[in-house]
């Protein structure tokens, strides 16, 4: 997403849950692009390996490495899988981030099946801000892996981010817990760990029911490349970015305003922490 005055584009519904642009006008990056980029990139720095490194691999410039990184640039999928697989990623999450790039400029595009803990984890890692709104389904998947095989839980810590993170729940979730009382408890410790390092802002909402409350997701911010919009959706991720993540941000702004006070939320987060603790 261009970081000047966003420009006004046309955006068409499409039938598969996609949108995309029509007419080629549009200064928003691809969505499938700015994900693509952003995995890639975390990929080739954990594998240690220089831009000009993986020019050189899939015969380009290193400055196109570069542009295609940072979401100015598209992604021919047959460079993108060969770095995948030079960086070193699982063939499972190779092919996945091949379903990404796909034919049309797209603003909205869900990714099925994905790994979500490892994608958000590499988004994450490259995001200079990240808001999370209280209704990332679930939400106690936050800061966690995906559920294991059969949807059993999985205990499996995601990365913290190195970046400022807002998470907002509603009041509900901390009184429905997660599968039992230890596993909640657990996750409102690491939850309340996280605040104590200063790493996350908890932001606690207790919502209006008679109004409509339309997900959000998180809402990642990059440096020079604008926002993308990520909703976990048990076996499905959605992406968004352009017209669809500028309604989302609207959206989770009022969400933010509504809620209670970092010091009220964090509060309440240590309460229901002991209480399920004792549970």
């Amino acid at each position: 997403m261009t970081t000047g005055a966003p420009r006004m584009a046309r955006v068409l519904p499409l039938a598969e849950g996609r949108q995309v642009c029509e007419g080629a006008s549009c200064g928003d990056a691809s969505v499938g692009d700015a994900v693509v980029g952003a995995v890639l990139r975390a990929a080739r720095e954990r594998a240690g390996i220089s831009p000009a490194q993986a020019a050189a691999y899939a015969g380009l410039r290193e400055s196109r490495i570069m542009r295609l990184e940072a979401a100015r640039a598209t992604w021919a999928p047959e460079h993108a899988v060969a770095l995948a697989r030079r960086y070193g990623m699982p063939p499972r999450e190779v092919e996945e981030l091949g379903h990404l790039l796909v034919a049309g400029h797209h603003h909205a595009l869900p990714d099925y099946g994905a790994i979500c803990g490892t994608r958000l984890g590499a988004l994450e890692s490259q995001a200079v801000r990240i808001p999370v709104a209280a209704q990332t389904v679930p939400p106690f998947f936050y800061g966690w892996a995906r559920p294991g095989a059969g949807g059993s839980p999985a205990d499996e810590l995601r990365p913290w981010p190195g970046c400022p993170v807002t998470l907002i729940w509603d009041d509900l979730t901390l009184g429905r817990g997660y599968v039992d009382a230890p596993r909640t408890a657990a996750r409102l410790r690491h939850l309340t760990a996280m605040v104590d390092a200063e790493v996350l802002t908890f932001r606690l909402l207790i919502p209006d029911y008679s109004v409509g409350f339309e997900p959000v997701g998180s809402e990642l911010t990059f440096a020079g490349t604008g926002a993308l919009c990520v909703s976990e959706e048990l076996s499905v991720v959605a992406y968004s970015n352009g017209p669809r993540a500028r309604e989302k941000s609207a959206l989770l702004d009022r969400q933010l305003a509504a809620a209670l006070s970092p010091k009220e939320s964090a509060a309440a987060l240590r309460r229901a922490a002991e209480r399920w603790a004792g549970a």
